[in-house]
């Protein structure tokens, strides 16, 4: 499970972006969090723990190899 805190990594439009874990809510198997520095219009974006390595990586390293990979990138818009 992540912890407040934790650095991750996420992909933009091409781009390998990091931020910082952040309002971690729900237990050890489910839970949602927030990514200090990827927000949309209406605050930050409440992620699910199930996107872990799919949009949402651990190292810069693994989020590197899908960066030419559209359909693994977080939502660039509101």
């Amino acid at each position: 499970m992540l912890r407040d805190g934790n650095e991750v990594y996420y992909l933009m439009n091409g781009y390998v972006m990091s931020g910082k874990v952040m309002n971690i809510n729900g237990n050890e198997e489910d839970y949602t969090f927030s990514i200090e520095g990827y927000a949309g219009c209406a605050g930050p974006h409440e992620i699910s723990s199930k996107q872990l390595h799919l949009t949402v990586f651990l190292s810069q390293a693994e989020a590197e190899k899908y960066k030419d990979n559209p359909q693994m990138y977080l939502p660039a818009y509101c």
